[in-house]
């Protein structure tokens, strides 16, 4: 059966929205489609997003056992130097040797979903040669492509100023990059510098990774409506300020995605796209999410989608969630809101990628 697709969230800032987005879009992909497994890879040296699968930062540590696979993965690979037999330099590896069935250990996560933990501890790692990262990478996405059944691949980095050897992993086992990041023209800088590595490291045959979706998150709304906005439709209306801000950085992005010297780089951009057509393909807006419902979240690791799901079997007019000492009351329409947002940007997101 094949690897139905392969997905990384990629950026050079911390605090982006990375970890958020890969819990909950995966999640809701799981959800979804149950007749698919979701393999969610994490490449992040203090493993967020293994603590939130895990069922939060207080739970997770219940199950530490299963805590840092994808180093143990490597070390497999590295095991040729003590004599021992290496995946790496054998025909065959069965990558679901080291992936967790995360319902086993958080009920609140499909059990279609899988996962690569990473160590959540920091860890120093040294670069990989070009050549061993690709061997590793092929043999990773023909195990899957060569399972019995259907995997979607989402791999989640860390905000790294340089990408590491874990984010340059996460860049060769997905085609398509997934890049968040705060509606600012700061952030922006960060962002263009980014985009001018990734361009050089694809000339230079480094990697083939293209960029599929930028994602303005945590966008400043007014209303909870969609609006149209210069021809390009936004799940909300964000304020006046934010839809100046939104315009400015869309004509730098459009900038780059038009330049020659960035051909290929976006997948649904070139110089003869119009920038219209760029936008509405290759950019998202997420509402800034109400506290009440993103904390819990990620203390519990309770994604949005399940989130909604309860309130809806409750049938109640709000619901409480209890973190440790701390108590979160959120009423219907806030948890909607913020589910209804997810959903948006995860039903973006498959258009765009079957669109090709």
């Amino acid at each position: 059966m094949p690897l139905q697709s392969a997905h990384v969230f990629a950026s050079h800032i911390g605090h982006s929205g990375k970890t958020t987005l890969s819990f909950n879009m995966s999640c809701f992909y799981a959800r979804r489609h149950p007749e698919v497994s979701v393999l969610v890879m994490d490449l992040a040296e203090e493993g967020d997003l293994t603590k939130r699968l895990l069922g939060g930062v207080d739970a997770y540590r219940k199950v530490e056992h299963v805590c840092g696979s994808i180093f143990r993965l490597l070390g497999d690979a590295e095991s040729k130097a003590t004599g021992l037999t290496s995946w790496l330099w054998t025909s065959d590896l069965d990558i679901t040797a080291h992936v967790t069935k995360v319902a086993e250990h958080n009920a609140n996560v499909p059990p279609n979903l899988f996962l690569v933990s990473s160590g959540a501890w920091p860890r120093t790692e040294d670069p990989l040669s070009d050549e061993r990262r690709k061997i590793i990478c092929r043999k990773i996405r023909d195990s899957l492509a060569n399972s019995s059944t259907t995997w979607k691949l989402f791999c989640d980095t860390d905000g790294d100023r340089r990408p590491s050897a874990f984010t340059m992993l996460g860049y060769g086992l997905c085609p398509e990059a997934i890049i968040p990041l705060h509606l600012s023209k700061g952030d922006l800088d960060r962002i263009e510098t980014m985009l001018g590595m990734m361009n050089e490291m694809r000339k230079a045959g480094e990697i083939d990774t293209q960029v599929l979706l930028i994602v303005w998150n945590m966008v400043k709304s007014q209303k909870d409506e969609p609006t149209v906005h210069k021809g390009f439709t936004l799940p909300i209306t964000p304020t006046k300020v934010s839809l100046d801000i939104l315009d400015a950085c869309n004509q730098r992005i459009c900038a780059v995605a038009s330049d020659p010297a960035f051909e290929g780089l976006f997948v649904h951009g070139g110089p003869s796209v119009p920038d219209a057509d760029f936008l509405k393909a290759s950019v998202a807006v997420m509402k800034m999410l109400a506290d009440n419902v993103l904390k819990p979240s990620e203390e519990c690791g309770l994604p949005f989608v399940e989130m909604l799901d309860q309130l809806v079997a409750s049938g109640k007019k709000s619901m409480t969630f209890k973190s440790g000492d701390i108590k979160y009351d959120a009423k219907d329409d806030v948890i909607t809101n913020v589910a209804d947002a997810m959903e948006a940007l995860s039903s973006k997101f498959e258009a765009m990628s079957v669109s090709r």
